[in-house]
C-alpha cells in the first residue's frame, strides 16, 4: 500500500510505500511492537513514517521519539524524521536541536533521550517511538509502557513501538517476545527499496551496501548482515550484556584516566581511554583501533590523550619493549603489565563485569567503542575438534582490545605498585 498525505494545494504530495516487515509495523496495533533486522533495512524510516502518519491523521495526538540518550538522537533518528516531514507545514521548536514539532492539527512530537525523560515524558503520550531499542534496558522499556496506557488518548491504539538491530541471544527483547508481551517483527534487506528493486535485483546502492555489510566478521556479521540475535558460542566474557555494559557517560564523572594499549601493525594497534570514577567504576570512554599504522603514529595518539586527560597510567604488554621505550621518551607514563596467568587476568575482567549490590557493574563501554564491544561479544574459548569448548585457553582472535583491557585491570588490581617508576 502507498501512503499519501496531502499537505496543502500548493505543496507536492508526500509518498511512502513500506514493504515486508516495515509494512507490518505500519499495520500493527499491538501495545508493544519492535521491528528488528540487520543494518539498512529501512526500520527507522518506517518507524518515523508511522509517527508522522499518526500525527497527521489524529488531531491533537501527543507522541515522542526517544533514544537512550539525548545527545545521540540529533545525528540519527531526528535527521530521518526531518526528511520524512520535509515540505510539510510543521513547526519545529528549539532551534538546531528542536525539542518538539507541532502539526497544523495540534498534534505534537517531542524529541529526547531517557537521560532527560522528565521533559519529554512529563505527561501521558498517545504513542512513543524508540530508536536503537537494543540499547535500552528492560527497566527503560517498562517505564515507557507506563506513559502509553491510553489515558486521555486521542488515537484508538495507544502504542509503544520502535526499531532495533539484533543483539545478544538472551537480550530482554527476545525474552519479552518469548513471554508474549512484545510483538517482534522481522525485516530483511529486501524490504528496503533503495537496496532491492521489486523484481528482487539489487540497485546500484544495494550493490555497494551489501558488499560492505557482507565483509563484516564475527558477531557484527551475524547481527548487522544476517540479522541473527547472536552471542558468540563459548564467549570468554559470557556475562557481558550490551544492555548493561554499553553505557554513555559524561567525562566529568571520572577522576582518574588510564590508557590500555596492545601493540599491532598487521593486527590492529589498540589504545583504550579508560576513566575511573570516585566509586571505582571503569568505563572504556574512547578507542583507537587501527591496522597498518606506524608505531610513531600510535605513540602520538597515546601522547595526545595522555596530555588531554592527564592520564595517570598507560598499561602495555611487557613484551613490547620498543613501544614502552618510545612512550616513555614521549613523556607518556607507560608501565609494563606482567602477562602472568592469562586466566587470572580474565577472571579480574569478569569480576569487573559483574553487577554489584548497587545494581551497577564495575566496567562499562561507551557506545562509540564498537570494536571493543564487538570483541567482548566475539572473544571465545578455544575449541578442540569433536570435544566442544574447553575453558582453559582463549582463542587468539578478536582479542586485541581484550588483551589491552586485561593488561590495565591486572596493573590497577595490583595496588599502588604501578605508581613506582
Amino acid at each position: 500500500m502507498s501512503y499519501v498525505i496531502e499537505y496543502a494545494p500548493d505543496i507536492e504530495q508526500a509518498d511512502y510505500t513500506p514493504y515486508g516487515g516495515n509494512a507490518d509495523l505500519m499495520y500493527s496495533h499491538e501495545p508493544e511492537v519492535i521491528v528488528s533486522g540487520p543494518a539498512e533495512t529501512g526500520k527507522t524510516l518506517a518507524a518515523c513514517w508511522k509517527t508522522h502518519l499518526i500525527c497527521s491523521k489524529y488531531a491533537g495526538a501527543q507522541l515522542a521519539i526517544l533514544r537512550k540518550t539525548q545527545a545521540s538522537i540529533y545525528g540519527s533518528v531526528l535527521q530521518t524524521f526531518q526528511r520524512v516531514i520535509d515540505g510539510a507545514p510543521i513547526q519545529a521548536y528549539g532551534g538546531e536541536k528542536p525539542e518538539k514539532f507541532i502539526y497544523p492539527n495540534g498534534s505534537q512530537v517531542w524529541i529526547g533521550g531517557l537521560d532527560n525523560r522528565e521533559r519529554v515524558l512529563s505527561s501521558e503520550r498517545d504513542a512513543i517511538q524508540t530508536c536503537q531499542t537494543e540499547e535500552f534496558s528492560v527497566d527503560d522499556w517498562e517505564y515507557l509502557t507506563t506513559r502509553t496506557t491510553g489515558r486521555s488518548a486521542v488515537i484508538p491504539y495507544p502504542q509503544l513501538y520502535g526499531d532495533c538491530n539484533p543483539a545478544g541471544s538472551l537480550h530482554w527483547i527476545q525474552q519479552r517476545t518469548k513471554a508474549g508481551r512484545l510483538q517482534l517483527i522481522r525485516t530483511t534487506h529486501r524490504d528496503n527499496p533503495t537496496l532491492y528493486n521489486r523484481d528482487g535485483t539489487l540497485t546500484t546502492q544495494g550493490t555497494r551496501t551489501m558488499a560492505s555489510l557482507s565483509s563484516l566478521t564475527g558477531v557484527r556479521r551475524k547481527r548487522l548482515f544476517e540479522g541473527i540475535w547472536a552471542t558468540a558460542e563459548g564467549a570468554v566474557y559470557d556475562n557481558f550484556d550490551a544492555a548493561v555494559h554499553v553505557k554513555e557517560r559524561n567525562e566529568d564523572e571520572f577522576k582518574t584516566w588510564y590508557l590500555a594499549m596492545d601493540e599491532g601493525y598487521t593486527n590492529p594497534a589498540v589504545i583504550l581511554l579508560v576513566g575511573e570514577d570516585s566509586d571505582g567504576r571503569l568505563c572504556v570512554f574512547r578507542e583507537y583501533y587501527e591496522r597498518g599504522k606506524l608505531q610513531s603514529s600510535v605513540v602520538k595518539q597515546a601522547q595526545d590523550w595522555a596530555v588531554d586527560y592527564k592520564v595517570s597510567l598507560v598499561a602495555v604488554d611487557d613484551s613490547a619493549n620498543g613501544l614502552i621505550a618510545e612512550l616513555v621518551n614521549a613523556d607518556v607514563p607507560a608501565q609494563a603489565a606482567q602477562k602472568g596467568d592469562v586466566l587470572s587476568g580474565i577472571q579480574r575482567v569478569q569480576d569487573r563485569l559483574k553487577v554489584q549490590g548497587d545494581n551497577l557493574p564495575r566496567l562499562t563501554v561507551d557506545p562509540s567503542c564498537v570494536n571493543t564491544i564487538n570483541e567482548f561479544e566475539s572473544y571465545i574459548w578455544k575449541k578442540v575438534t569433536n570435544t566442544g569448548i574447553i575453558k582453559d585457553e582463549p582463542n587468539k582472535e578478536n582479542d586485541h582490545a581484550m588483551d589491552a583491557m586485561r593488561y590495565l585491570i591486572t596493573l590497577i588490581s595490583s595496588g599502588d605498585n604501578w605508581l613506582i617508576s
